[in-house]
């Protein structure tokens, strides 16, 4: 049985949410929401906002 928190899960998921995204960088919510709503790798879902993950990591590499 794998836990939730499992790193290959992680890696295969195409979206990520901003707690997931926190969790990843170590940086705070604050901070991945300023950088969300300052660059173009955000998706809306509904209510809930999610981070595209190659995307975030194309920007993380520049």
């Amino acid at each position: 049985m794998r836990k939730k928190n499992d790193t290959k899960e992680e890696n295969g998921k195409l979206l990520l949410s901003v707690k997931e995204t926190c969790e990843l960088t170590g940086l705070s919510e604050k901070t991945v929401r300023t950088i969300m709503a300052e660059n173009d790798f955000c998706v809306r879902i509904g209510r809930r906002t999610l981070v595209h993950r190659k995307k975030f990591e194309h920007w993380l590499e520049e």
